[in-house]
């Protein structure tokens, strides 16, 4: 079967329109027409119907058009590999992030690591939880994250190397901006909580402040929503506090004291696959990421944090 009709198929797809998909394709109507005929025909069956809302897949139509993006996806990977070729670039290395992470340090992340010239880095953003498992299926090389997670780690190689520890931030709007005094239970169990980190590895939660009362909302995957939230209303979230003052968009008198033990540790690792670290490329950027982060750890103030 002819790749370029399964692609042509997943564009169509996508649009939900042959006109637009026309456009995309840089192709006539009736041409994009026959490649759509020249599909059905091998396939038996129609690929596509017509309803009021535009093009739609059948069952069968869909399933292929499936493939046909994973055709588009590897085609694109093929011509940046290629790209990267003729820049002088040896290899590509996925490194998966923390959101949190990735606001807080992507000024020094980009000024790092745009320095090295013979490897390329794709940074992916996501939940620790989710991409752990990347990390042990191939699909990351290295991975930023919080370093007690609850994961198998026999064939992971974890490097502690940033400090931070959990702490609860009020949003501007708050009362309690700016208290001199430890906070008790009782007056936190009034205000409005909200989750940040859910799933995320950094399960902090206000129930082991305020007992059984339920946060009002939880946000995973996504920092810039928490931090908007901090900046205009009064809501009270736990956050690890060295990377959430770092962001810039939370100032110090928004982080309050409150009545018992200190917030769990929220240190950042290093985690790859232990396998991995016996290549000699990977060894090399292994080094270059450990080395930007005992940089970081190094330069970057505590904020009067006992960490």
């Amino acid at each position: 079967m002819n790749p370029n009709l399964l692609k042509q198929l997943a564009i169509v797809v996508k649009q939900g329109s042959l006109s637009r998909a026309c456009e995309q394709l840089y192709i006539t109507q009736p041409t994009l027409t026959r490649s759509i005929q020249q599909l059905e025909m091998k396939v038996g069956a129609p690929v596509l119907v017509r309803t009021r809302y535009g093009v739609q897949p059948t069952e069968i139509g869909a399933r292929l058009a499936q493939i046909g993006e994973r055709i588009l996806a590897e085609t694109e990977q093929g011509e940046e590999v290629i790209r990267q070729f003729h820049s002088g670039y040896h290899n590509e290395f996925v490194i998966g992030i923390d959101p949190l992470w990735e606001f807080a340090t992507v000024a020094h992340t980009t000024a790092y690591f745009m320095q090295e010239k013979h490897y390329v880095f794709h940074f992916r953003t996501g939940s620790a939880a989710a991409q752990i498992e990347l990390l042990q299926n191939g699909e990351l090389d290295f991975l930023l994250a919080p370093a007690h997670l609850s994961v198998k780690q026999g064939t992971l190689d974890r490097q502690l190397l940033f400090r931070d520890r959990s702490g609860v931030f009020v949003g501007k709007k708050s009362a309690l901006r700016g208290a001199s005094k430890v906070v008790s239970h009782e007056t936190l169990e009034k205000q409005n909580w909200i989750v940040a980190g859910a799933n995320a590895g950094f399960l902090d939660r206000p129930s082991e402040l305020i007992g059984l009362k339920a946060a009002s909302m939880a946000f995973t995957g996504s920092i810039r929503s928490v931090l908007h939230l901090l900046n205009t209303s009064d809501v009270l979230v736990r956050l690890p506090a060295r990377l959430a003052l770092m962001t810039g968009e939370v100032d110090m008198d928004q982080m309050i004291q409150v009545s018992g033990p200190q917030g769990p540790r929220r240190d950042i690792a290093l985690w790859s696959k232990v396998d991995n670290l016996e290549r000699p490329e990977c060894m090399k950027v292994h080094e270059l990421i450990r080395g930007f982060m005992q940089q970081l750890e190094e330069s970057t103030s505590t904020f009067d944090l006992s960490l």
